[in-house]
């Protein structure tokens, strides 16, 4: 069971290198990532499969393939520019909802293939995977080559109307030097107790509208701004993905295991289980976060961030429910867990993309992705360590890591 768990942890240390170097070339770790993430499923496709080295250091290499940090930053530096500060955060839902239905499809699909064409067919189909995956990439290319020439085509034409543009910065200019001059008519106009009480409620409607201009103004150019730290709440949404991560990661390091000794079901039955509980993940954090009536009943339950604390405390609980010793009673506690998992994910993901700028971003958007995968590591690593101990101990204590952390939350 260690060395399960020591090879399990080779694989996911593999998804926090590609991560933390996302940081500073995303696009390279993606290439890279998904490149050698192809070459390791090629050799433990075409290699002897009595061959414990090349499958072991095969199927750790496809680790290599994470690119979640760099799609991420993709879609925040997209809509950079983008007036509507919400753009980006529903882009990265939509993001992270394409993720959850590739992870349903993946378990829906992955023990079937495994039953009847074992290891050589779920290597064939990693093979086709992550070939579609480099062809996506070079697609994604040549289509932010063709964005930046039509950019610079616009820009010429922009140049023509810089003029104009500089002339209706003059006229705001007066604008505002008018209304100051109002605000100054209005103040010595005030000689009498009769009149005063007007005329201060039409100097702060003045005051208003431009305090209201200058807001709207800071928030559009917020994405934009280099000169805005991050702040301890920046990390602490990152820690938190650490803490989410503890749940899922000794759920998928040891839930076959599990599922196999205490309840003696196979490999095929365990596929379809699992993707019973990512589809559920998928379907309630998409209707949730993506639909207006899910999120309207999502405010009325806690508005954010504190829907991020609500979806943790459902995680604790999932996992806890998950350690009783009954298979009903077991299956709704990982489809608990898995709808809050994904529903977690997705808020906290959304919400460092609205308080984080974008050149902050690119460090808090994969840094969150390297906590995570980091604590998929430590699960992995003392998974099968605590379940040789006692099979429900690892469900005991993330549940328990988890419930604690929303406390502190």
């Amino acid at each position: 069971m260690l060395w399960v768990g020591i090879y399990v942890t080779f694989y996911q240390a593999s998804r926090v290198v590609t991560s933390a170097f996302a940081i500073v070339c995303p696009k390279t770790s993606h290439f890279l990532g998904t490149a050698i993430g192809l070459a390791g499923f090629l050799t433990v496709y075409l290699c002897d499969n009595g061959l414990l080295t090349p499958f072991v250091v095969g199927t750790a290499v496809v680790g290599f393939s994470e690119t979640m940090s760099s799609m991420q930053k993709y879609a925040k530096k997209m809509f950079q520019l983008e007036p509507d500060r919400e753009m980006a955060s529903r882009k990265l839902r939509y993001q992270y909802a394409s993720v959850m239905l590739g992870v349903v499809f993946a378990f829906s699909i992955g023990g079937f293939v495994y039953q009847y064409y074992f290891i050589n067919g779920v290597a064939l189909f990693g093979v086709i995977i992550q070939s579609l995956g480099l062809t996506s990439f070079f697609l994604y290319l040549a289509l932010t080559s063709s964005l930046k020439s039509l950019s610079s085509a616009l820009i010429g034409n922009g140049n023509e109307k810089k003029e104009e543009k500089n002339n209706n910065a003059v006229v705001s200019t007066k604008t505002e030097e008018e209304e100051k001059q109002q605000i100054n008519i209005a103040s010595s106009a005030a000689s009498s107790n009769s009149t005063r009480s007007s005329i201060i409620s039409f100097v702060n409607r003045i005051r208003g509208s431009l305090l209201t201009r200058t807001v709207i103004e800071a928030n559009s150019k917020f994405d934009t701004d280099t000169e805005i730290a991050t702040t301890w709440i920046n990390w602490i949404v990152c820690i938190s993905f650490g803490i989410e991560a503890l749940t899922i990661g000794y759920n998928l390091s040891i839930g076959p295991i599990f599922l196999l000794d205490e309840f003696n079901k196979q490999t095929s039955i365990i596929g379809i289980m699992f993707a019973v509980g990512a589809a559920s993940g998928t379907f309630a954090a998409v209707s949730v976060t993506c639909t207006d009536l899910g999120k309207d009943v999502l405010k009325k339950i806690a508005t954010s961030p504190f829907d991020v604390c609500f979806a943790m405390l459902g995680i604790g609980l999932g996992v806890l429910v998950a350690a009783v010793p009954s298979f009903p009673v077991h299956i709704l506690g990982v489809v608990i867990l898995m709808c809050f998992n994904d529903l977690g994910a997705t808020l906290m993901t959304e919400l460092q993309a609205s308080i984080s700028t974008t050149s902050n971003y690119s460090l808090l958007g994969p840094m969150g992705q390297v906590v995570r995968r980091t604590l998929n590591c430590v699960t992995a690593l003392t998974g099968p360590i605590l379940f040789g101990m006692y099979p429900r101990l690892p469900y005991i204590v993330a549940g328990t890591v988890t419930l604690v952390w929303t406390a502190l939350l």
